[in-house]
């Protein structure tokens, strides 16, 4: 048997935590790979027929490689992605810093950080995904129906309004805001021009025009520039820790050629790779669910043990 690839770190899931663990792993000199279940999407390849929004979950067994998944809790049910840029593909694109006076200290509540000491990494997420603002001053974007009825109902309730920062490219710098003008320094791992927005409304489901800034096209792709490993249709299974140090990280590897034909994933061959330093596993959802197959976190019971693929529920203790 020949000894697993070693690397100094990994990556499960490439969305919020994921990207941004990845760009700033190798840019300090680790050698990180980032495993990812799904596809990557390129602006342009989003399904927007209602034949293929119907395939557009994530469900390899049954030969489904969408990047839309349901999974069900007690009380609640998740809408989970599946795919390169993780949640920032499916998102609504606000972003939003966490106003001071909400780091309360309440009874039972011990804050470990600062709006002031957040600040500085607010400013670099910033500086990478590069928000702007709606650009209600400008046609056509002055004529829309939505934003003019939240200004007005915010007048008529006396309550201030905002148009906050949107993961979206408007505008050129330096230029007034055009729906479909290309935009400057699109260069991304896709290889795909990119435009800005057309307000087609169809943010949640992928954005074909390469509009929304996704986390694909910035900090997955500044990660591949420095040399980063991004494997996707790798599905982590488990990790554990290697007695002299580090983690196997297991995983099985999904075939497009299987797409839309039902297939047994639970015979797939596992693969193994060995990080130096502890896997970065950022979705708490996803870190529950291998956490349960592991067996690491016996706070929950495993789906796949119960036989429901997608259902992850609190074991009654």
């Amino acid at each position: 048997m020949s000894a697993p690839e070693r690397v100094d770190a990994v990556v499960v899931g490439s969305g919020f935590g994921g990207s941004v663990s990845a760009y700033r792993l190798q840019d300090g000199g680790k050698r990180t790979v980032v495993l990812e279940r799904g596809k990557a999407w390129a602006p342009g390849t989003f399904p927007r027929q209602p034949r293929e929004i119907a395939r557009n979950f994530w469900d390899p067994s049954k030969g489904v490689f969408g990047f839309f998944d349901i999974w069900s809790f007690r009380g609640i049910e998740s809408l989970v992605s599946s795919c390169l840029g993780g949640g920032s593909i499916i998102y609504a694109n606000v972003l939003l810093r966490k106003d001071a006076e909400w780091f309360a200290h309440d009874d039972g509540e011990d804050w470990p950080v600062t709006r002031e000491e957040l600040d500085p990494h607010y400013d670099a997420v910033e500086q990478m995904i590069a928000p702007q603002r709606y650009p209600f001053d400008f046609e056509p974007y002055a004529s829309t129906a939505k934003t003019q009825a939240m200004q007005e109902a915010g007048r008529q309730l006396g309550v201030p309004w905002q148009l906050p920062q949107l993961a979206v490219t408007f505008g050129n710098p330096g230029a007034a805001p055009v729906p479909g003008d290309r935009i400057d320094d699109d260069a991304n791992l896709h290889g795909v021009h990119r435009y800005t927005c057309r307000l087609v409304g169809e943010c949640n489901i992928g954005c074909n025009f390469g509009a929304k800034n996704t986390l694909d096209l910035n900090y997955l792709s500044r990660f591949k520039e420095k040399g980063g490993d991004i494997r996707t249709l790798c599905e982590v299974r488990s990790f554990a820790p290697r007695p002299e140090g580090g983690f196997d990280v297991r995983y099985v590897h999904h075939s497009i050629d299987d797409e839309g034909r039902e297939h047994d994933t639970e015979a797939l061959p596992l693969e193994t790779i060995s990080a130096t330093a502890t896997p970065s596993q950022v979705s708490p959802v996803a870190s529950a669910r291998i956490g349960a197959e592991t067996g690491i976190c016996s706070g929950f019971s495993s789906p796949r043990s119960r036989g429901h693929t997608g259902s992850i529920l609190p074991s009654a203790r």
